[in-house]
């Protein structure tokens, strides 16, 4: 019988998580995986997606002699309206009789449903980065904006309070009161849940420092929450003063730093200069995979033999894996994912080009 009491929360996947998933052992372990939609009347496709699949993670259940109520902490999303209003690509479920979590993700996915003895998180992992193809913010102690750049062009990339201003961040104060707490939303890439907004304390500079902390942790929150497990390198706009500022208060940290202010450049501008910046500054961090594995492999520090990463990764031994992003859900390499995740190894996915015919390709630590 489930023991979850609560309503569960929808969250933004963050460094870490795989791995704690990974490391669940509470058996039956149920994952739903499903493709949602931001917007317009596509969204309430949701609700009867999920519903049909609850229904297969019933059955998968009751034909192991495993309890359905496991399922019972998530029914009640079937007939909200305003969760499926409020969803990005993807929505990861994750049960077991004592824990659940939801994820919101940035990406689409297969509709699936598994039951097991561990979660199936292939399909989650990030994506091998590609060359050209990155994220960059601009950051002033006015605004925050974040963009993404595809085959040259820049897209701003919007999430719950991403562009913002940084009065949007940090509201005007009563200075008779201390530190509060509010509730602020826009309705973006954080469904179901409500980013904090801070009344700051005190007086003076200590006042101006304390709400410049926290502008700059609220924009690493959503910076985060957009760019991890996307696989892509993230390049940081501003001036040395804000970058420096910026990564010793959140726990962000660049691939690349264009110092300047964006403020003023044209958007064409900031384009310009992060790209003539980043085919330099990028280059060794998108080393291509196959000459490091080429390397491993003559040198019996890698296999791309899935009995034999399974055995490694099991030992500990896997740094990195790489694995074929068109078999979401083999059984085999989804258990390699989850022991290399489980042992601190790094997990990614790619197509054909890096893996040919290979399910998964792993490099060894020893």
């Amino acid at each position: 019988m489930s023991t979850i009491t609560h309503d569960l929360t929808t969250e933004i996947l963050k460094p870490g998580d795989l791995e704690q998933l990974a490391k669940e052992t509470s058996g039956p372990c149920v994952s739903i995986l499903m493709r949602t939609h931001r917007k317009g009347a596509e969204t309430q496709q949701g609700s009867i997606r999920l519903k049909n699949l609850i229904s297969k993670a019933e059955k998968q259940l009751k034909d192991n002699d495993h309890d359905p109520s496991v399922l019972d902490s998530i029914r009640s999303l079937i007939t909200n309206a305003d969760f499926w209003q409020n969803q990005q690509e993807g929505l990861a479920i994750f049960l077991t009789p004592d824990n659940g979590r939801l994820f919101s993700l940035n990406r689409e996915l297969p509709d699936s449903v598994h039951v097991g003895d561990a979660y199936r998180l292939a399909p989650l992992t990030p994506d091998y980065g590609v060359p050209g193809d990155y994220f960059v913010l601009a950051l002033t102690w006015d605004e925050a904006k974040l963009f993404r750049s595809s085959d040259g062009t820049l897209t701003t990339v919007e999430t719950e309070t991403l562009p913002g201003k940084y009065h949007d961040f940090v509201i005007p104060r009563d200075p008779e009161k201390s530190l509060q707490n509010t509730s602020h939303r826009r309705v973006g890439n954080a469904p179901g849940t409500s980013t904090a907004m801070f009344h700051g304390h005190g007086e003076g500079e200590d006042k101006v420092e304390a709400d410049r902390d926290q502008y700059l942790s609220l924009v690493g929150e959503q910076v985060a929450g957009a760019v991890y497990n996307s696989g892509r390198p993230l390049i940081i706009v501003g001036t040395k003063e804000m970058i420096g500022k910026f990564e010793a208060t959140t726990h962000v940290n660049a691939d690349a730093k264009v110092e300047g202010s964006p403020a003023q450049w044209s958007e064409h501008e900031l384009n310009e200069r992060v790209r003539e910046y980043a085919e330099e500054s990028l280059q060794e961090s998108t080393q291509d995979f196959s000459q490091r594995f080429g390397t491993a492999l003559a040198n019996s520090q890698g296999s791309n033999k899935p009995s034999d990463v399974l055995k490694a990764a099991r030992e500990g031994r896997v740094e990195s894996l790489l694995i074929n992003s068109a078999m979401p859900n083999d059984g085999e390499l989804n258990a390699n994912v989850t022991e290399t995740l489980r042992n601190g190894g790094l997990v990614s996915r790619s197509d054909m080009d890096n893996l040919g015919d290979a399910k998964l390709a792993a490099i060894y630590r020893y």
